[in-house]
């Protein structure tokens, strides 16, 4: 494999690994932090649970917002035309 030094390319694969990471973090951080909540409060699995949920809630919004914004990035959004592409004009 050779290395064209595209800068686009580069910029593309960093986007999504941070968009990776992101996701990953916010799916983890929650739990361990529910963890650490039942560990000094003395609770069996209350907060990691929540955070597990938390954690998986937030992941799956991140999906779809990141799934939501490349959809975005192809229609045309031009003050005379709607999200979808179509005119407004009467």
């Amino acid at each position: 494999m050779t290395d064209n030094g595209d800068p686009a390319l580069y910029a593309h694969l960093y986007q999504w690994s941070a968009r990776i990471s992101m996701i990953a973090l916010e799916m983890v951080i929650p739990a361990l932090f529910g963890i650490w909540l039942d560990r000094l409060l003395g609770t069996v699995a209350l907060f990691a649970i929540c955070g597990v949920f938390l954690g998986t809630a937030l992941g799956f919004w991140q999906l779809l917002k990141i799934a939501r914004d490349d959809h975005d990035i192809g229609v045309d959004k031009s003050p005379n035309t709607g999200d979808n592409g179509e005119s407004n004009k009467v």
